[in-house]
């Protein structure tokens, strides 16, 4: 099932053919290298845009949210059983 975390993260990563593709992010002075990209998908909320995406790391399956408008950047989940 999935843990609700969202917090605020930092999150590297690089372009290519015109769209970020994230490399690794900052969570509670940790730095998580993203070895997969499982899911990502454009989304609303109401007239706010946002990008997720399901990314692996460390063994464990994170669901990070990117807000187009504000431009940060949130872990909402991660996948504990």
């Amino acid at each position: 099932m999935y843990l609700t975390i969202e917090e605020d993260i930092s999150v590297v990563g690089v372009y290519a053919n015109f769209q970020f593709i994230p490399k690794k992010f900052k969570w509670k002075d940790n730095v998580f290298p993203i070895k997969e990209i499982t899911l990502s998908n454009n989304t609303r909320d109401g007239v706010i845009k946002k990008r997720l995406y399901s990314v692996i790391s460390r063994g464990n399956l994170y669901r990070l949210e990117f807000n187009r408008e504000s431009e940060q950047w949130k872990i909402m989940e991660v996948w504990v059983e």
